[in-house]
């Protein structure tokens, strides 16, 4: 029998629920892992000696841009189609064999694009799974509070759009499409063997109906999930439009201009791709015997290419998983409200110019190791530090927890590493947290500020109860001056002996 999931009352809204805690308990964000700054990784294997997390714990974007192409992949069988005689004349062999290269190789693109989809369905169902049983756990134990019925039924919300585009937009479309790249890119190589009556008429099939057909069904599927994703898009826009005025910070601000903004993008996308999808699947059916049906599909392969960049871009991002949690920290509007002014004022940061320390105007010492991880796992990127930590031997010959990387298993934790004694490896782990922060700042905050107005857009669409009030945000809190709350005993600790060390040593 599954442990049950502990849930924690609202006592009083957390203005920035993006602070650990601790290493033991839950992270007191929306959307957050395990114990952010403790995580477990293992060897991986064929002895690179490198580490990888020991389960899944991030929905990653892992759209690739090949799968842009697969319209293009499904048009390889233009000049099989246009030059259907015999015999086939040598240009027609030439481009029949450069659009059925061009198929096969897209095709490689949709099946590993299908592999990190499948890995990130796994993920969302295991998440689902453990909110169902918090919600269980929830209505038992606190029935009264609906602030935490209302998060997880806000977490539901999300879980299921994104699952939902995984299996539809990408998952369904690298199967149907890929096998339609398949049968065209085969289909085609047939088609120069055209004077064999049986090749040929197995080659009209395979590039004709048979390689089309898939892609047409996705088409149509893809056009109700396209459909159902801007309606609800819709009704985030309506709901904040009626509800602004009641959340304190929301209201004619950045955040509304943000949410605005992030709404027009995903109606964009999805009018976009349900339209690309049904009319490229009603051209490609076309094209089986009509020449033109291949003019149609140019803008659709344009528009396709497109729509898969917007989406990388712009519209996907990157989170932790909820499934992995202790505790599901109740959430409101005010809350992520905040959290969108923490996220929207470090990017700013982030931009400024900066001194010779490069963690100048981020956080409020520079120089203290444990104020550099701190800001690390506030900002999601504990995984990447200890990817590089793991690798680097002189962080790791300092680093209690991690003498003894030769083990198969390694855990981290944020205290480990901001308890660190020797000047040169306290130097060194600084600096790989700055790598960590050029190679994914601008990819951080941008994942970060779209999960969370997910979160609000979903929030804004719940009723709230009449005798529940929202709290007025705290005003964005600087980055330089963040502090950990009274409740982080560990690493406030480990700060406060950083200082004093630090003022012994000039004192010296």
């Amino acid at each position: 029998m599954a442990t049950p999931i502990e849930t924690v009352p609202a006592e009083k809204s957390d203005p920035l629920p993006i602070t650990q805690a601790s290493t033991d308990r839950a992270v007191d964000r929306p959307l957050s892992e395990t114990s952010s700054g403790c995580l477990a990784f293992v060897k991986q294997t064929g002895g690179d000696g490198r580490y990888r997390p020991e389960r899944p714990t991030k929905l990653r974007n892992s759209l690739l841009a090949g799968v842009g192409f697969l319209e293009l992949a499904n048009a390889g069988d233009f000049a099989a189609n246009v030059w259907n005689e015999i015999p086939v004349p040598v240009h027609a062999i030439v481009l029949m064999a450069l659009g059925a290269s061009v198929a096969l190789g897209i095709l490689y693109f949709a099946a590993k694009d299908a592999r990190l989809s499948w890995a990130n369905v796994c993920g969302l169902r295991a998440e689902r799974r453990h909110l169902r049983q918090a919600m269980g756990d929830a209505r038992r134990r606190h029935g009264d509070d609906k602030a935490v019925v209302r998060t997880l039924a806000c977490l539901l919300d999300v879980n299921f759009r994104e699952t939902g585009t995984e299996l539809v937009d990408r998952l369904g479309m690298d199967v149907c499409m890929g096998f339609g790249a398949l049968t065209v890119g085969v289909g085609t190589f047939m088609a120069i063997d055209g004077a064999n009556r049986d090749v040929f008429l197995a080659s009209n099939l395979l590039s004709g109906y048979v390689g089309n057909a898939p892609c047409a069904l996705y088409g149509l599927a893809n056009l109700f999930w396209s459909l159902f994703v801007w309606r609800r898009a819709h009704r985030h826009r309506r709901a904040g439009a009626t509800t602004t005025t009641t959340v304190t910070g929301l209201a004619g601000g950045r955040i509304e201009q943000m949410l605005q903004a992030r709404i027009a993008r995903v109606q964009l996308h999805s009018a976009l791709n349900g339209v690309t999808g049904v009319v490229a699947g009603a051209a490609s059916l076309v094209t089986a015997t009509m020449w033109w049906g291949y003019v149609v599909l140019i803008p659709c392969i344009a528009s396709s290419v497109l729509a898969n960049y917007f989406w990388r871009h712009r519209i996907g991002y990157q989170r932790p998983l909820v499934a992995q949690q202790h505790a599901v920290v109740p959430f409101d509007e005010a809350s992520i409200v905040a959290e969108l002014a923490f996220v929207d004022a470090s990017r700013q940061r982030w931009r400024q110019p900066r001194s010779s320390d490069p963690f100048a105007g981020l956080v409020a010492k520079p120089d203290s190791v444990s104020c550099v991880v701190e800001f690390i796992v506030r900002n999601r990127l504990f995984e990447a530090l200890c990817m590089r930590v793991l690798a680097d031997a002189q962080v790791c010959a300092h680093t209690a927890a991690l003498v003894d990387t030769a083990s198969d298993t390694v855990t981290v934790r944020a205290e480990s590493l901001a308890a660190v004694t020797d000047d040169a490896a306290r130097g060194r782990l600084i600096d790989l947290a700055w790598a960590v922060m050029i190679d994914a700042a601008p990819k951080c905050f941008r994942d970060q500020e779209n999960a969370l107005l997910e979160v609000l857009g979903c929030l804004l669409c719940r009723p709230v109860d009449a005798n529940e009030k929202h709290e007025a945000p705290e005003a964005a809190e600087d980055p330089a001056t963040a502090t950990p709350p009274a409740s982080e005993p560990a690493l406030e600790h480990v700060i406060e002996m950083d200082a004093l060390q630090q003022e012994h040593e000039r004192e010296v």
